[in-house]
């Protein structure tokens, strides 16, 4: 493998890292952050920065993770017979999906709700479900904390049966975005997937186009000055998470990890981006109990009246938090990733076909 070649997968690496990152960071500021805000006497700046952090970033946190996950999907839906990859790129994803919405269910409902008697919000959540054929109903309607799984699955079945189609498909995955930018589509679950198809399908079928415009070149001027363009005239109309400017924050990451990869050895990011999985099913029960239990201890305490408390919350916990459940899902995952709890991982047919190998 080349330099180039082994560059091209390092950028590939960072920006799942980064987007895993991001996502965490979205999940600890939203709810129970956000929720504390109106009980601290301090630090209300850099607590509106947070939430301001994290809502400027998603045109590019899940637009850039389907992007990717669509361009590492293209060999399989193009080139490869359904025989090959319906069990590791379907069931795979189904099987993982609602594994996990039962595990969480479970130790969120189940557990966490037990012990501290509270949980961290009151959303329409699978994992927050009163009964486990709720949990299950509401996982049918992406409603849960995996739903990035779910919608995986969906849309390479979608890609895959109509590759033949493009035009078509990129016709309905535009219409699907703007009905769940606009709000038509009820409910957050089958709204993000709706929104979030088009990324998907620009990176299997339209990846080496994006690539291309992502590059520093001066014959890129047109494409990029259309993009910033059309997300102005969207956010003037209302629509400021628009198809375009999720688009723009695409080009944008892409041409910034590869240059990060050019100039630095970004390892721990690279890795995180090879590992997202065990980091993506298992960092909402950690966001739980420590979220929950932070909470707990300082109201029983009193912590948010006082000053300095305030300001350290507002300003360190977002960070303090995405460390350590990122960290905390690394470590459980090393810990269960042996022996029979391989399966909580992989599709068990995958593992006795890699066993047989």
């Amino acid at each position: 493998m080349n330099t180039t070649q082994k560059q091209d997968i390092a950028w590939i690496n960072s920006l799942k890292g980064l987007c895993i990152l991001l996502v965490v960071l979205y999940h600890v500021v939203l709810p129970g952050y956000a929720e504390m805000i109106g009980h601290l006497v301090a630090g209300f700046m850099p607590a509106k920065l947070w939430l301001a952090f994290n809502n400027y970033l998603s045109p590019l946190r899940m637009p850039a993770f389907f992007f990717v996950s669509g361009l590492l999907a293209t060999n399989g839906i193009i080139n490869r017979p359904w025989k090959q990859v319906f069990t590791s790129r379907v069931t795979n994803l189904f099987y993982l999906y609602f594994l996990w919405g039962v595990i969480q269910w479970l130790m969120i409902r189940g557990v966490s709700n037990e012990v501290m008697g509270e949980q961290l919000s009151k959303n329409t959540n699978a994992a927050w479900a009163a009964t486990p054929l709720e949990s299950v109903k509401l996982m049918l309607l992406a409603m849960s904390s995996s739903w990035y799984l779910y919608a995986l699955g969906l849309f390479f079945v979608f890609a895959k049966l109509f590759r033949e189609q493009r035009l078509a498909m990129m016709t309905i995955a535009v219409l699907l975005n703007y009905a769940a930018v606009t709000k038509v589509i009820p409910g957050w679950g089958p709204e993000s997937v709706a929104q979030y198809l088009i990324f998907f399908l620009l990176g299997t079928f339209y990846s080496s186009t994006l690539l291309r415009w992502s590059e520093w070149r001066r014959s890129n001027l047109v494409p990029w000055a259309a993009l910033i363009a059309l997300s102005l005239i969207h956010a003037k109309l209302g629509i400021p998470h628009s198809l375009f400017l999720c688009a723009l924050a695409v080009l944008i990451s892409v041409a910034a990890c590869r240059t990060l990869n050019r100039y630095f050895t970004l390892g721990w990011l690279n890795w995180l981006g090879r590992n997202t999985l065990q980091i993506y099913v298992l960092h909402r029960i950690f966001i739980e109990f420590f979220g929950m239990s932070a909470i707990l201890f300082a109201e029983h305490h009193q912590l948010f009246a006082n000053k300095a408390f305030s300001m350290l919350w507002a300003t360190a916990f977002p960070v303090v938090m995405v460390a350590l459940c990122a960290g905390c899902s690394v470590g459980v995952w090393t810990l269960l990733n042996r022996g029979i709890g391989k399966n909580l991982f992989i599709y068990p047919r995958l593992l006795r076909v890699k066993v047989d190998a």
